[in-house]
């Protein structure tokens, strides 16, 4: 398996993730009162998200280094 891939991999979904929650914060300055807690709420799940696939590209990568390593 390889983990250094495999984190990349995170890490560009992560990116991609970035990307939506920006997305979301501009159309939320200009959006109607009554839409701007759902997107609002969107952002907190997109950033829930992106934390997640940062913190498993960081493991997977701690993986591949502990595997190098042991070589």
């Amino acid at each position: 398996m390889d983990y250094f891939k495999w984190s990349q991999e995170y890490m560009e979904e992560a990116a991609l993730v970035l990307r939506n929650i920006d997305r979301l914060k501009e159309k939320q300055k200009t959006a109607p009162l009554n839409q701007k807690q759902t997107i609002a709420d969107n952002i907190m799940k997109l950033r829930h998200i992106y934390y997640e696939c940062v913190h498993t590209a960081a493991y997977l990568r701690g993986l591949y280094e502990e595997k190098r390593n042991a070589a």
